[in-house]
C-alpha cells in the first residue's frame, strides 16, 4: 500500500467530502422533482397487484397551506367539504379526508367528483370494498366523468379484479383518447 503524504491525505478528504455532497445533492434533487407516489396500505386486501400509477394526480387540486382544514364537517357548502378534503389528500392524510367526502356526497349525492376522490382516500386506506361500491355508484350517476372510470379501473386491478379493471379504463380511454386522463387509462390498460 503506498503511504500518502499529509497533503494528500487532505486532499483525500476533501474529495471525499465533495462526493458526498455531490451525491446528497442529487439524490435531494431527484427526490424534489419525482416525490413519491402513495402506496395502497395493505397488500391482503389486494392491493399489492394494481398498478403503479395511481390516478391521483388528476384529483389532487393546489392546496392553499398545509395545517388542518378550517371547514367544519357540519358544514351545508359542498364545494368547501371537497376543498378540505382535497387539501387533506394532498397532504395523504387519507383517513382524514374521507369524512369530508362522505359529507359532500350526503348534501350532493350526484357529486361524481366527490365519489371519485372519496372511492380513491378509501382505497388508499384499505377499504377496498367500500371504495369499489363508491365509485361503482359515482360512474352509474355520471358515466360521462372520465376520471371516476379511471379510477374505478385503477381501484378494481388494485382489488384484483382484471376484467372489471379493463372494462373501466376502457371507457375512461373511450371518453377521451387525448386527453391526460385518457391517456393514463391507456398507460394502465398497457400494464394490466
Amino acid at each position: 500500500m503506498p503511504k500518502l503524504t499529509p497533503l494528500q491525505w487532505l486532499l483525500f478528504a476533501i474529495l471525499m467530502l465533495f462526493y458526498g455532497f455531490a451525491v446528497f445533492a442529487l439524490t435531494r434533487d431527484y427526490y424534489l422533482r419525482h416525490p413519491p407516489r402513495p402506496v395502497a396500505a395493505a397488500p391482503a386486501s389486494g392491493h399489492g397487484t394494481a398498478s403503479t400509477t395511481a390516478p391521483s394526480t388528476f384529483i389532487q387540486r393546489e392546496v392553499a397551506g398545509m395545517g388542518a382544514p378550517t371547514v367544519p364537517l357540519t358544514s351545508t357548502d359542498k364545494a368547501q367539504l371537497n376543498d378540505a378534503g382535497d387539501q387533506l389528500f394532498g397532504q395523504r392524510r387519507y383517513q382524514e379526508a374521507i369524512p369530508y367526502y362522505r359529507r359532500a356526497l350526503e348534501l350532493d349525492p350526484a357529486d361524481a367528483d366527490a365519489s371519485n376522490d372519496l372511492g380513491l382516500a378509501l382505497f388508499y386506506t384499505g377499504q377496498s370494498a367500500a371504495a369499489l361500491e363508491i365509485l361503482r355508484a359515482g360512474a352509474e350517476r355520471a358515466p360521462d366523468f372520465q376520471r371516476i372510470w379511471l379510477t374505478l379501473g385503477f381501484v378494481s386491478a388494485g382489488a384484483g379484479d382484471k376484467t372489471g379493471a379493463r372494462a373501466a379504463l376502457e371507457k375512461a380511454r373511450a371518453l377521451g383518447p387525448d386527453n391526460p386522463v385518457g391517456q393514463e387509462a391507456q398507460r394502465q390498460l398497457d400494464r394490466l
